[in-house]
């Protein structure tokens, strides 16, 4: 049932048909009138020939419509045609028309009378192949090749122009220049017939359609193809942005994005743009994946020693904190302060204090389990060491050993009372997490202890196991 529904709607039952003894003035005013296409020359109900909008602009051009002209003496014989069974498949009836430049395709039944008429805009009616259409520009398939006339031609010199060049239109553009401002169709030739027009006497100007609606080249068929639904025509003109003239997109174009090879190319493309965009969208994303963790390293790196920051301290030591509460494993913490640094930058320039903080922060780098362990710039001239699983024992090794790398780097600080070389104070709290008490704990407890070794002289640590407040 959905079948026969579609071969129905594909199939133009209403059709303008003749005997062969009609005179050609009388079917011109008929088409003309019913805004068909053709008509049909039928005798005894067989098709004996048509006559269509391209036969009445190649006769026009041709012969002197006497009175007494009938059509068997201009019609096309030999049409071409299709049965009503064939019509089952829209494709092959594409490729017909296609193939043999023809607009209409007559189908008959079974004892050979026509039963209707299918043509390109029928076919694009029931296809309506809008996700195709959308994605081909009509650039892609526009004619740039297109028969221009002058306004001051002759409605005689456009026909011949027509049928010489054998097209359904002549684009009227401004003298001397490819603007665009008319179009003389086929169908206005039928029409200008049906109104006595003198040919040789008649402008262009005079009877060209305009204003001329225009769309570009970049516009997909998609919109061609509902404009064209829009105003009721089988052809529009393209302009570039500048308003010169482009191209031009017909039906029969139209009816070629319809054909299995062509559909196929433009599938081919569609592809193409699809792997090009998805591969665009990979290298985004890569791209992306590596600006996270750039802004991510940036975000979490200290710019002038390369160990961590304060950020990514307070993390690591809630994460280690929330890590070791199950586990009765205990979690140290060393606070390091770089002694009387206010002193050595007035004495030695900014500059050089920068230096200094470098070199301190690899000391403490190098003194620490690469892996496990933390070092981060907490403040100013202050660090800060996380070392989780490490005991008081453990923490007395680093802290002792700090303060002999620092020492062994003899970075003079020239202070009255000193010992000529930079040194750092020490206060490290040791700790085992549990859920009834909070990372604050140990943090004070170690900024507690360094406070205490700043009392005692600096230079120095001093260290204490911290008690849970459960």
């Amino acid at each position: 049932m959905v079948l026969q529904e579609a071969v129905a709607r594909l199939i133009q039952s209403s059709f303008l048909a003749f005997p062969p003894s009609t005179l050609v003035k009388q079917a011109i005013n008929t088409m003309a009138e019913a805004r068909a296409s053709c008509t049909l020359v039928i005798e005894d109900q067989k098709l004996l020939g048509i006559l269509t909008e391209r036969d009445v602009v190649r006769i026009t051009t041709s012969t002197v419509l006497a009175e007494t002209l009938t059509l068997a003496e201009v019609m096309t014989r030999n049409v071409i045609t299709t049965t009503i069974f064939e019509t089952q498949e829209i494709f092959p009836l594409s490729r017909m028309l296609s193939r043999n430049r023809i607009r209409h395709l007559p189908v008959l039944d079974e004892q050979n009378h026509v039963v209707g008429i299918v043509t390109p805009q029928s076919i694009r009616n029931l296809l309506k192949p809008e996700y195709l259409l959308r994605y081909v520009r009509v650039n892609d398939v526009m004619q740039k090749h297109v028969i221009c006339g002058s306004p001051d031609s002759t409605v005689l010199v456009i026909a011949q122009q027509m049928a010489s060049h054998r097209v359904s239109c002549v684009v009227i553009t401004e003298n001397q220049t490819s603007f665009p401002i008319g179009i003389i169709t086929e169908r206005d030739i039928v029409k200008f017939h049906q109104l006595g027009l003198d040919f040789p006497q008649t402008f262009a100007l005079n009877v060209m359609s305009a204003p001329l609606f225009t769309m570009h080249p970049q516009d997909s068929l998609w919109g061609v193809h509902q404009k064209m639904q829009e105003l009721n025509v089988r052809r529009l003109v393209m302009t570039h942005p500048t308003g010169e003239l482009a191209g031009i997109v017909t039906q029969s174009q139209m009816l070629k994005m319809l054909d299995p090879t062509e559909m196929y190319h433009v599938m081919e493309q569609m592809q193409e743009i699809i792997d090009r965009q998805t591969n665009e969208l990979q290298e985004l994303n890569q791209k992306l994946q590596l600006a996270n963790k750039e802004l991510a390293h940036i975000s979490t790196i200290d710019e002038l020693t390369q160990i961590v920051n304060r950020r990514r301290f307070n993390e690591f030591l809630y994460r280690e904190w929330e890590r070791l509460s199950n586990t009765d494993q205990p979690l140290s913490l060393i606070m390091c302060d770089v002694d009387r640094f206010k002193s050595y930058n007035d004495i030695y320039g900014h500059l050089a204090g920068d230096e200094c903080l470098v070199k301190i922060a690899k000391v403490l780098r190098g003194a620490t389990r690469q892996v496990s362990d933390l070092v981060a710039r907490f403040g100013g001239e202050e660090f800060a060491l996380i070392l989780p699983n490490t005991n008081i024992d453990g923490v007395t090794r680093v802290v002792e050993d700090i303060l002999k790398r620092i020492q062994n780097l003899h970075i003079p600080h020239a202070l009255p009372n000193s010992p000529g070389f930079v040194t750092v104070s020490l206060g490290a709290a040791t700790i085992v997490p549990n859920q009834n008490s909070s990372p604050e704990l140990l943090l004070q407890g170690a900024d507690q202890l360094l406070y205490r070794a700043k009392q005692k002289g600096r230079n120095t640590y001093t260290l204490k196991v911290l008690e849970n407040n459960a």
